[in-house]
């Protein structure tokens, strides 16, 4: 790597280096023709500390190396991806930043899997929103596998009266296919993220201004189309 050849080549490690081996020279120098083993054990301890700036000196640059390294790749990953406009894909951290501070959320969804997965980000992300006293409102296909799946929430998540609701919707009138989710429904500046599963990975997408005010009519739609229903919890 090129800045290791800098980092053995730079002024400062020469320097400690050089320092060193001097320092143990006179040292050395001095210890010949000592018999006192006063005087060797307080060479030895001399040589010790010597030897520990330097390493010492040598390890602080060798990290600022790898920061200024680490830098540079961030900064090469940042234009690759301003460059080829995929500041639209978002990680599940980004959700849950999303999520904590979202007073109401709209999610639509087949199988409510984030909210189920009690190891995920998301997940955690619900609970905490949950506790705080913030809403959620759920718009689900109506098949049977719903009540289950509902039902599982209700046994996972602790909130009350009022704060989730359940929209079943006709299985021909649900219209998404993978998660959807509106964070700060009531805001204008709202946002609608997709989630789109893939074998090993997760990609989130945040959509434009156009596209969520777009979801955000549809679950306006549905609300007024098909009553929510609650149920308590035990």
């Amino acid at each position: 790597m090129s800045w290791v050849g800098e980092f053995l080549r730079h002024p400062i490690t020469v320097g400690a280096y050089y320092f060193t081996v001097i320092i143990v020279a006179i040292i050395y120098d001095r210890l010949m023709g000592q018999e006192s083993p006063y005087a060797v054990a307080l060479t030895a301890i001399a040589v010790g500390v010597a030897f520990l700036v330097a390493i010492f000196i040598s390890s602080q640059f060798f990290r600022v190396g790898q920061q200024r390294t680490l830098n540079d790749r961030i900064l090469d990953l940042q234009e690759f991806i301003n460059a080829q406009h995929m500041g639209w894909i978002v990680n599940d951290k980004y959700i849950r930043a999303l999520e904590v501070g979202s007073p109401v959320t709209w999610v639509f969804t087949r199988n409510l899997v984030n909210d189920l997965s009690v190891d995920g980000e998301i997940y955690q992300a619900v609970k905490s929103n949950l506790s705080n006293g913030n809403r959620y409102v759920y718009f689900i296909p109506d098949v049977p596998s719903a009540y289950d799946i509902i039902d599982r929430y209700r046994k996972i998540h602790d909130y009350r009266p009022g704060q989730v609701a359940f929209h079943l919707i006709p299985e021909s009138s649900f219209c998404f296919y993978t998660e959807v989710v509106v964070y700060n429904v009531d805001n204008a500046e709202r946002i609608a993220i997709e989630w789109l599963p893939q074998a090993s990975l997760n990609y989130f997408i945040a959509m434009d201004q156009a596209h969520t005010d777009h979801v955000s009519g549809i679950g306006k739609m549905f609300i007024s189309k098909f009553p929510a229903f609650e149920i308590a919890r035990a």
